[in-house]
C-alpha cells in the first residue's frame, strides 16, 4: 500500500494499529472525519481510491473512542478493518514510498533524500503533513495551474497553505510577494522549514484564518481548502481582492463546482475554466 497522505509525521519507535476504513464514496466531509481522528490520537493517514488509513501507536488506541467519532460518518462507511502493526522503522518505511512528483517539464517536487533532476523548478518538501506533498490531486492541479499564470511581480495569498508548496512555486514563478495562512500551527512550522530548504526570502507566514489576513489586496489568491472552508471564510477573501484579482479555487469535488462558482458570482467573480483529476476540482475565477 503506497504511503503517501501522511497527517503527521509518525514515529519511527513505536508500535501502532492501523484501522483501514472502506468508504462507499468520496466526500470533503471525510476530512472532518480525519480531524477528528487527530483529535483522539491518530497521527497519520493514507488515502487510496476508496479507502482510508488511520494509525494510532497501540498504547494511545481506544476503540470505544473511535466507534463514537467514526457513528457520525456511518453513512460514507462500508466497513472498518483493524491491523497491528508491530515496531518497525516507519521513517525508512515512509521514504521507501514517497516518489517524486513532476509537475511539468520543468518543475519537480522531491523529498531532499531524492536525487536531483536538474531542473528549471526544484521544489524541495520534507512533509510533517502530506496534503501538499503534490501528491494530492488538489495540489497537483494548482501547482500545474500556476505555470499558465503570469506570475512576475504579483502579490500572492496562499489560503491555507499547509507544507508551503504552491507559496514556494508561486515565489520561483517572481511573485513580489507571497503571504501563506493556515490555521493549522504544525502546518506553518513545517511550511516555514520548506521555504527556507528552498531558499524562499518572499513569504510571510499568518497562523490562523481569514481574520488575521494582513490588510492588503492581492493580485493572485490561492484557496487549496474544503467546500465548506471556502463558503464560511468566502467573505473574508472578498475583502482582500481587487480589480482582475485571480483566484485559483480548489479542494472539492466535481460535483461542488456549481456551489462554489455560485458563491463567486454572488460577490462578482466570473468563471473563466475548471479542470478536473480523478474527480478533484479546479476552479480558476476572476474578480471584476
Amino acid at each position: 500500500m503506497p504511503i503517501h497522505s501522511f497527517q503527521l509525521l509518525i514515529h519511527s519507535s513505536l508500535d501502532y494499529i492501523e484501522v483501514r476504513i472502506s468508504i462507499n464514496k468520496k466526500d470533503p466531509i471525510l476530512d472532518l472525519l480525519k480531524q477528528d481522528l487527530c483529535d483522539i490520537g491518530y497521527e497519520s493517514f493514507t488515502e487510496e481510491e476508496m479507502l482510508i488509513s488511520a494509525f494510532i501507536p497501540s498504547n494511545v488506541y481506544s476503540k470505544k473512542k473511535f466507534d463514537i467519532c467514526a457513528k457520525l460518518y456511518t453513512s460514507f462507511i462500508d466497513s472498518i478493518k483493524y491491523i497491528n502493526h508491530p515496531h518497525q522503522n516507519w521513517n525508512e518505511l515512509w521514504e521507501s514510498n514517497f516518489d517524486s512528483i513532476n509537475i511539468n517539464d520543468s518543475c519537480v517536487i522531491r523529498a531532499s533524500f531524492h536525487a536531483p533532476q536538474n531542473l528549471k523548478y526544484e521544489i524541495i518538501i520534507d512533509p510533517d503533513m502530506s496534503f501538499g506533498t503534490g501528491h494530492h490531486q488538489t495540489t497537483r492541479l494548482i501547482a500545474k495551474d500556476l505555470f499558465s499564470h503570469s506570475i512576475t511581480n504579483k502579490k500572492v495569498l496562499d489560503f491555507g497553505c499547509g507544507t508551503g508548496i504552491l507559496s514556494i512555486i508561486a515565489e520561483k514563478l517572481d511573485a513580489s510577494s507571497v503571504d501563506a495562512i493556515d490555521i493549522d500551527q504544525n502546518a506553518i512550522v513545517n511550511a516555514r522549514s520548506n521555504a527556507r530548504k528552498n531558499k524562499c526570502k518572499k513569504i510571510r507566514f499568518y497562523n490562523g484564518d481569514g481574520q488575521q489576513l494582513p490588510n492588503t489586496a492581492y493580485d493572485l489568491i490561492i484557496a487549496n481548502i474544503n467546500k465548506n472552508v471556502i463558503i464560511e471564510q468566502f467573505n473574508f477573501l472578498y475583502k482582500v481582492m481587487k480589480n482582475q484579482t485571480l483566484i485559483l479555487f480548489s479542494g472539492f469535488f466535481d460535483f461542488d463546482i456549481n456551489s462554489i462558482e455560485n458563491l463567486g458570482q454572488q460577490y462578482g467573480l466570473i468563471t473563466l475554466y475548471s479542470s478536473l483529476e480523478n474527480n478533484w476540482a479546479l476552479l480558476v475565477m476572476k474578480f471584476k
